[in-house]
């Protein structure tokens, strides 16, 4: 018999797209049938956990998580990650790579408006300029 914490904690896990092994290695005393049982108990099919991983996945790529830092959360290899979103979402790594540090700089443009930027915002710290330093 499942206690509530565990049941909560195993919601929490298909919630995040987590396989019943994976779930049942990360939530104590529990196996992964339990997890499975529980599952089927709460009709949540496999497809909706598999959806819901590769939506997760795919919204982390694209804030500029690394490949190799989803795939040890969700214990897959990179390669696993590659080809799944390749093959179940058309997704290029490339080009989600591409899309990413576009939209950094575009947000980046965004903060620094159309003024002079300050050193902070630039993400620079420089000592200030006093007069015996300039050399004009």
């Amino acid at each position: 018999m499942l206690r509530n914490d565990q049941k909560a904690a195993i919601r929490q896990g298909f919630e995040m797209g987590f396989s019943d092994t994976r779930i049942a290695r990360g939530v104590p005393d529990i196996n992964h049938m339990q997890v499975y049982n529980y599952r089927h108990k709460l009709k949540i099919p496999t497809k909706d956990i598999v959806n819901r991983r590769y939506d997760i996945w795919t919204e982390l790529i694209y804030k500029g998580v690394s490949i190799s830092q989803i795939a040890k959360m969700y214990d897959v290899t990179e390669n696993s990650i590659k080809v799944l979103l390749w093959k179940n979402r058309n997704i290029s790594l490339v080009e989600a790579k591409a899309r990413v540090l576009k939209l950094r700089e575009e947000n980046q443009q965004l903060e620094l408006g159309d003024g002079i930027p300050s050193l902070g915002q630039l993400g620079l710290q420089f000592k200030p300029i006093t007069p015996e330093d300039n050399t004009e």
